[in-house]
């Protein structure tokens, strides 16, 4: 049952001014209390949340009426009834009666004349009282000439005059503030809509600019509240008459089914809204720890293949589309109905293919009968579009997405269609906003029914960002960027190679295509594959597109996990690598579909130093390639370049030596110390330096000597961390942990130690932010800890933690250990998978140094918060673990030492 407000303020003492007027507070708390208590009441029990919003804007009313009637009849006590005019106005969200339960009160006290007692009373009455009861109120007391003259000064309080909605007072007042803000908005409305679409534009970009964040804000965020109140908003400054979703759809805004779709959405962020507000404090973000509570309170239940929370955010998503599509239909609607106003909006439209018109820049389908009589114009009608550099119009997207129904297999196997399809993306502009489009009409997934299984398919993680259907087209837009020439400073390689290929269409088509596979069991690669072949025969392609289309779906994991998981400068990955393409072409656009798929997945998963691995990876692979026969004997091809090389490196090396004042016989002996792998994988430059960093060190008699040899800026792949040290056991699982305790994450490492016992051992560690100064420091700290532990005056810190709390969100596979001896000919590789974790590369290299293994090369990834760590390692002796008993000792070490926190 409702509380009453007058249970609560009936019987209340004479006087509400001065200091008796504290007599009203407790009453005024108690009440709001029961109002809270109640409204949980109803939002436990499922009420709908814009009913709840509803009845706790009406019950905020009562209690300003009440206050205002106390008020007032209290002064005429006191002081002559003169014929004061006063009216108390809701704005805002209180205003559009969507008050969540921590949401502010915002009122605007509208009087006629000069400011006189009888105002002030007023006033001060409600204010206080909501001040005192812990309320978040927001009060302006205005004249009319003053409303209007802070409104044409500031867009917010302009805009919250939309939504004025009139409480208790005198009503002519409020309908003369009403007449003069539509009488403004008649005048200056365009300039309004260009205001708030800008406003709009600024949010979008400072709060991420993506739907998909990991911790979105309800309110703020792309998808968001505000996005539909900027819809409503640019409605009703276009028809006054709107002021509620409903209208929108009376109107002509929306349809029913979007008015359905919106009010779902709408009644899905309000409750998920007033979750958050429930503890008194108004935080609209959902952070991690918010979505595990909100998913297990709203029923989102667990199962094998997705955990509850990743149910809450896919239903979040879902919903923030809804709103973002329809709020851009709704703007869209507006901005034509502002046009045809215009003189030079009110023109005949043109007519262009297919019978279809362009007006007011914007293609329009002028009868439905266009589409029954030759359903083919589902598609032509967007080909059309990007001929002509336009969008559709909102009414013509409306249509389209009521002749779905339309699309059926024999529309799939129509050759018109298919011919249709691949002119789109063959266009020599706008093919990702085409296919944008016909995502969100829903014609690609209809036409693509494999498509349709992974729309909206969301995974939530640290590593990908979009949903499933978004992150695939926008692999086509990373490509055609590349085309374009805008990332030729970034992507120089990448730029040069697209301008090679011949027909993107089919690596265009490769990218739609390339995760469909997803949803249906593990492997989505292989899965994805083998429904191309079918797709394939329903498009008409012929047998060499259908086989790079397949070849690109089933490997376009395989190279990014080549480079960042083994060593590139490895002759059997290069030509494992090259003989799965089997041609310059294969090679291509493997390299660039894996590009754009790295680069699609969130702004985060792209970095310089995977760029810099795919680079050499391809180079390599595609040497092989180019040399044809003489690459036939590979074992030979490789040992006579690798020969060729390290010697002309050990040459430029000796020559930057001897210009830093080592004599030339010094830096030879040197030189012929390093294992020759060193010079296949470093470059002379850094080899200088490493090797003059030793002669200091050997010099010094130090313990260990730490050097950086790579700035931390933009363009820096990663910051290169050199440790010298008189080899030991356990030396490379110490320094991790060190760098580990120092906050610093690993990419990828190398271990080398000369024929004399010095160690030097490499790591590439994310960037340092800062300059100079700031990696000189880290350097010096990083020594520090070293020297401490290798002098055993001090322990290996403890791993420090990430700055962010990672979400648990991600179904915790079982930790894995696999030890592989046949795709390396000199080392034993070491497979780990596990939950990333702080300190967890020192953890599994110091169960390998009880085993007395020797790392040579580590290479570090992670994705999705999952650490995939492969170890080059050798025995004592230096060769590879053929024992079968030991190799299994060594896995189930490993698996001891990550268990406990990857499970």
């Amino acid at each position: 049952m409702q509380p009453l407000c007058d249970d609560f303020l009936g019987t209340q003492p004479a006087h509400v001014t001065g200091s008796s007027s504290q007599h009203l507070n407790p009453s005024v708390r108690a009440y709001l209390d029961a109002v809270r208590a109640h409204l949980l009441e109803q939002h436990d029990a499922g009420a709908p949340s814009r009913s709840v919003n509803e009845e706790h804007a009406e019950l905020v009313d009562r209690l300003i009426r009440k206050l205002f009637r106390l008020a007032e009849d209290r002064y005429f006590e006191a002081f002559p009834r003169l014929n004061f005019r006063l009216a108390v106005v809701a704005v805002g969200g209180y205003g559009r009666r969507e008050l969540s339960l921590g949401s502010d009160i915002d009122l605007v006290f509208l009087f006629r004349g000069k400011e006189n007692p009888y105002v002030e009373t007023i006033t001060e009455t409600i204010a206080t009282r909501l001040w005192d009861a812990k309320l978040t109120v927001g009060a302006a007391t205005r004249t009319i000439g003053d409303s209007l003259r802070v409104g044409r000064e500031d867009l917010s309080t302009l805009t919250s005059y939309l939504d004025g909605r009139f409480l208790i007072g005198d009503p002519a007042l409020f309908a003369e503030l009403d007449r003069e803000i539509r009488a403004h908005m008649r005048e200056h409305g365009e300039a309004f809509v260009e205001a708030k679409l800008a406003e709009q534009a600024r949010r979008h970009e400072s709060g991420g600019e993506s739907l998909y964040l990991l911790q979105p804000n309800l309110k703020e965020s792309v998808g968001g509240l505000r996005d539909y109140h900027t819809a409503l908003w640019i409605a009703r400054a276009t028809i006054w008459e709107v002021r509620r979703a409903e209208q929108l759809r009376v109107q002509g805004f929306i349809d029913e089914h979007e008015q359905q779709q919106l009010q779902e959405a709408l009644d899905f962020m309000w409750r998920v809204r007033n979750q958050l507000h429930r503890k008194g404090r108004k935080d609209d973000r959902l952070h991690f720890e918010a979505q595990e509570r909100l998913a297990e309170y709203m029923g989102f239940r667990e199962s094998k293949a997705v955990r509850g929370v990743e149910r809450l955010m896919r239903t979040y998503y879902m919903h923030a589309r809804s709103i973002q599509l329809i709020s851009r239909r709704v703007i869209a609607h507006a901005r034509q109905l502002r046009a045809a106003r215009q003189p030079s909006g009110r023109y005949i439209p043109d007519a262009v293919a297919e019978g279809f018109a362009i007006s007011s820049g914007r293609l329009e389908i002028p009868a439905a009968s266009l589409i029954d009589e030759r359903p083919v114009r589902l598609l032509a009608a967007f080909a059309v579009a990007q001929h002509h550099d336009v969008e559709l119009s909102t009414r013509a997207q409306r249509l389209l997405r009521q002749k779905l129904s339309l699309v059926d297999d024999a529309f799939r196997v129509d050759p018109e269609a298919s011919a249709l399809f691949l002119q789109i993306l063959s266009a020599p502009t706008r093919v990702y906003r085409t296919l944008q489009m016909m995502d969100e009409v829903g014609l690609l997934g209809a036409y693509l029914p494999e498509f349709a299984h992974v729309v909206g398919m969301w995974q939530q993680d640290m590593y990908h960002t979009y949903t499933v259907d978004i992150h695939s087209l926008f692999l086509v837009e990373q490509l055609r960027r590349i085309l374009r020439g805008r990332y030729r400073t970034q992507l120089p390689l990448a730029t040069e190679l697209m301008r090679e290929v011949r027909n993107p269409v089919w690596l265009y088509l490769a990218c739609i295509l390339h995760d469909i596979g997803k949803g249906r069991g593990g492997g989505h690669s292989g899965k994805g594959a083998a429904l191309v072949p079918a797709i394939a025969e329903r498009l008409g392609l012929g047998a060499e597109a259908a086989g790079i289309v397949e070849f690109l779906v089933l490997h376009h994991l395989t190279m990014s996990g080549m480079a960042e998981q083994r060593d590139v400068h490895d002759p059997r990955l290069i030509l494992r690598l090259a003989k799965l393409c089997g041609s310059r072409l294969y090679l291509r656009l493997l390299y660039l579909i894996t590009v754009a798929d790295i680069r699609s997945v969130s702004p985060v998963a792209w970095t310089n130093w995977k760029a810099g691995l795919l680079e050499q990876l391809y180079r390599n692979a595609a040497e092989w390639l180019e040399a044809g026969e003489a690459a036939e004997a590979a074992p030979q091809f490789f040992l006579d370049r690798a020969s060729s090389q390290a010697a002309a490196t050990s040459a430029r090396a000796v020559e930057m030596l001897t210009q830093r004042g080592v004599a030339k016989s010094e830096a030879e002996l040197l030189l012929e110390q390093m294992p020759r792998r060193y010079l296949l994988e470093n470059e002379a430059e850094e080899i200088a330096a490493h090797l003059h960093a030793a002669l200091r060190f050997l010099e010094s008699g130090a313990t260990a000597r730490v050097e950086a040899f790579r700035a931390a800026a933009p363009s820096a792949p990663s910051w290169g961390i050199v440790v010298l040290a008189r080899d030991r056991p356990g030396l490379f699982a110490t320094m991790a942990g060190v760098l580990s305790s120092c906050g610093h994450n690993i990419l990828a490492a190398s271990a080398y130690t000369t024929r004399e016992g010095i160690a030097l051992d490499m790591f590439h560690v994310d960037p340092i932010a800062g300059g100079p100064r700031e990696q000189d420091l880290a350097r010096e700290r990083i020594e520090r800890r070293l020297v401490a532990v290798l002098d055993g005056t001090g322990p290996i810190p403890a791993p420090q933690p990430p700055r962010t709390p990672l979400p648990r969100v991600v179904r915790e596979q079982p930790p894995s250990a696999r030890v592989e001896n046949d795709e390396s000919d000199f080392y034993t590789i070491i497979d780990v998978e596990a939950l990333d974790r702080p300190g967890l590369l020192h953890d599994i290299a110091q169960a390998l140094s009880h085993h007395e293994l020797s790392i040579v090369a580590v290479r570090a990834s992670t994705r999705a918060n999952r650490a995939t760590d492969a170890f080059y390692v050798t025995g004592a002796d230096g060769l590879k673990l053929t024992d079968p008993e030991r190799r299994r000792a060594v896995e189930a070490e490993i698996l001891a030492a990550i268990g406990a926190e990857a499970t």
